[in-house]
């Protein structure tokens, strides 16, 4: 392994020329790095496949991870996949989506519980259904990393305090990570994993804009 092993952030905003339907507002959306200088997985191409390109740098790509099948999440996918010379990945339960936006280009199947090794370390599926049924999230046990997607999704109310909601199933599929577990969400900065999970009968956890 070259390097420190790390997860890094490239914002892009999700839209492409492939991709048959853009998002009528599109949206600016966290596009992660995950390796070292060797190689790496690109998670979420949404945009940007320059940008992209040009974050990867020469380091081999194991694969192209997609979250879920929404455009403003894997709208340059293919075109990220195509330049970069690696495999799409995508949960099955998505296929739909990923035809509407992408017709027949082909990607490879991700599963709950799936292993995908890069750069010496391991990533871990869960199957995390949303906001799609076929949204999962990617759990990097060293350095402790999970990479949410939309799974978990940030709320302002009106009274200008933060909030982040969990969903039920989210919930149930990552509580047996460590708290301590940084989360490294589709939008937005990182935060840990122990402050938006808790009890069903909790479902916000309020802290300070």
């Amino acid at each position: 392994m070259s390097g420190t092993f790390r997860v890094e952030q490239v914002v892009v905003t999700g839209s492409s020329e492939r991709c048959r339907i853009t998002p009528v507002k599109p949206a600016a959306t966290n596009c992660w790095l995950v390796g070292d200088d060797t190689e790496v997985v690109v998670v979420d191409a949404a945009g940007g496949p320059e940008r992209i390109a040009a974050a990867v740098g020469d380091r081999v790509v194991v694969a192209v991870i997609c979250t879920h099948g929404s455009p403003s999440h894997f709208a340059a996918a293919v075109d990220v996949a195509y330049g970069l010379y690696a495999p799409v990945l995508l949960h099955p339960a998505d296929h739909g989506l990923w035809k509407r936006f992408h017709g027949d280009h082909r990607y490879w199947r991700l599963d709950d519980g799936q292993r995908i090794a890069v750069a010496g370390e391991e990533i871990q599926v869960l199957h995390t259904p949303a906001p799609t049924a076929g949204a999962v999230s990617l759990y990097v046990p060293r350095p402790g990393a999970l990479l949410t997607g939309d799974a978990l999704e940030q709320r302002r109310p009106d009274d200008g305090r933060s909030r982040r909601r969990v969903l039920t199933p989210v919930d149930e599929a990552l509580r047996g990570l460590p708290f301590g577990t940084r989360v490294h969400p589709g939008h937005g900065g990182r935060f840990a994993l122990g402050h938006v999970l808790h009890s069903p009968a909790d479902r916000f956890v309020e802290r300070s804009a």
